[in-house]
């Protein structure tokens, strides 16, 4: 069968390669010049930036799906495992390192807080048992029935899933310790997902086993190498890529996807359309209104996850204040969901991320780091450039204060990335940096499917669809939409 897949970010990638390793015929219409969606790369003045991810978690699922297409991790990728795994700033206390190493972050904790060591132990324990378990249980499930959700898992640990599903993760994670400097470092996970830890469902506390007990890990290459890989597999395997190719609509007859056109008017007919775009704009601007599953009207009661402010910062001189991955955390960490989830408002002081590839890998030229800062700000905002300006030299004032780095002096390239710039880049939903958030009325099963329910042979992959966002989850969902695809075939 003739399939054609709509956007060449992590999931569009991914899922070609298996469909193309079942026999079909694979084509991927990207609007960018290159692969990687929002996992894109650039260059400037010697420094390499990335654009979109930058932590290398879950690597079970990367084994899986390097075995699934008939290779191995090591094959494409070579980890390191980071040391210290990350560094926490705070705005009124000493900063804090997390090593992976659990024993030692023990110590650290108990230094902190009395009791807090013994705490940690506990809560990895449990957070460790609901990894292992949303592996088996949840994030390879379609759920496109009731019954899916019913197993042996389900059944045996049910009482506590529930109440781990309605609980949020801030109060079950007081459970455990009541420093707000530690319950930060185990509520800040939560942004990866989308959400805040106010209102994301304790659930989710299984995202500490992976940086407390696993490790944290960085692809020599960055984590564009991992693009690359998916996208040498595709040539290997036959996959066609159609590159400088926006796509104007999906076509249909009779309920049925027929195919696309082309904004250059080419129509290209396939047997199945896969849409690895944005789903609002899939669902909203792709298709006519009469074939929307998801029209405006479901989106409108749809909470989105936050923008953001990026910064691509080349910086003359070392910086030993900062390690790989750096964390700023402010004193109201309450008041900073708030203003960014509730009030729509760039915080004064912001929770802030920082990355310094250079520490790990030569992206930046000698005698200089590469610095990437994410700033997570409203989504559903236009900023002007004079307002990105402004918010951008508040924060990298505020980094200043914190840590005592004056980036703005040092700095010889930069560019910065709007909330705009996510909607005109990548269509993006509110201007969102990640899509839908995972409060708990958007995860599993009540997470928009990846299956149109109006027009048959349309599917859907990537962040917005089952089993959510990061890279990894849009490994599994490339193998959700193999195994759908497969069985509706053989039906």
């Amino acid at each position: 069968m003739k399939i054609v897949i709509i956007g060449a970010g992590i999931g569009g990638l991914a899922t070609a390669n298996l469909l193309a390793q079942d026999g079909h015929d694979v084509h991927v219409y990207e609007q960018a010049k290159t692969p990687g969606g929002r996992a894109g790369q650039f260059k400037s003045k010697g420094f390499t930036f990335d654009t979109g991810p930058s932590w290398y978690l879950m690597p079970d699922v990367f084994d899986r799906y390097f075995k699934l297409v008939g290779s191995s991790t090591k094959d494409h990728l070579t980890l390191k495992k980071l040391s210290p795994a990350y560094q926490v700033y705070y705005e009124t206390h000493a900063p804090i390192t997390i090593t992976g190493n659990s024993k030692k972050d023990a110590q650290t904790f108990e230094a902190i807080e009395p009791g807090a060591g013994v705490a940690l132990k506990k809560y990895l324990a449990v957070s460790e048992k609901l990894y292992r378990l949303s592996l088996g249980a949840f994030l390879y499930q379609n759920f496109t029935a009731p019954s899916e959700f019913i197993n042996r898992t389900t059944l045996r640990h049910g009482a506590q899933m529930l109440d781990m599903a309605i609980t949020p993760l801030h109060r079950y994670i007081r459970r455990y310790v009541r420093s707000p400097r530690l319950q930060q470092l185990l509520e800040y996970p939560a942004v990866f997902l989308g959400t805040s830890p106010y209102k994301a469902p304790a659930l989710y506390s299984l995202m500490s086993a992976l940086d407390f007990t696993e490790g944290v890990f960085y692809p020599v290459g960055t984590m564009h190498s991992v693009v690359t890989a998916l996208h040498t597999i595709g040539v290997e395997k036959g996959v066609h890529y159609h590159f400088n190719a926006p796509v104007q609509s999906i076509e249909t007859t009779n309920g049925s996807a027929t195919g696309i056109t082309l904004k250059n008017g080419t129509v290209v007919l396939a047997d199945i359309v896969i849409s690895n775009a944005d789903l609002h704009h899939t669902e909203t601007k792709l298709l006519q209104y009469a074939d929307q599953s998801y029209p405006e009207t479901y989106w409108r009661k749809k909470q989105p996850s936050p923008s953001a402010l990026l910064m691509f910062l080349g910086v003359k001189g070392k910086i030993p204040e900062f390690e790989h991955h750096t964390l700023l955390f402010v004193d109201d960490w309450k008041k900073n969901f708030a203003d960014i989830y509730d009030n729509a408002t760039a915080p004064k002081s912001a929770s802030l991320y920082i990355s310094k590839t250079s520490a790990s890998d030569t992206t930046a030229p000698k005698g200089h780091e590469n610095i990437f800062v994410l700033v997570p700000l409203p989504a559903g905002k236009h900023f002007t450039k004079k307002q990105t300006e402004t918010l951008a030299a508040r924060y990298l004032a505020q980094i200043k204060r914190t840590t005592g780095v004056d980036l703005a002096a040092r700095t010889v390239t930069r560019r910065l990335f709007s909330p705009n710039d996510f909607g005109t880049t990548y269509n993006s939903w509110q201007n969102s940096m990640l899509g839908p958030s995972h409060i708990l009325a958007q995860s599993a099963f009540f997470r928009t499917p990846n299956k149109s329910k109006r027009v048959k042979n349309l599917y859907y992959v990537g962040a917005g669809t089952v089993p959510g966002v990061g890279v990894p989850m849009c490994l599994i969902g490339a193998e959700l939409v193999q195994q759908r695809i497969a069985k509706d075939v053989r039906t």
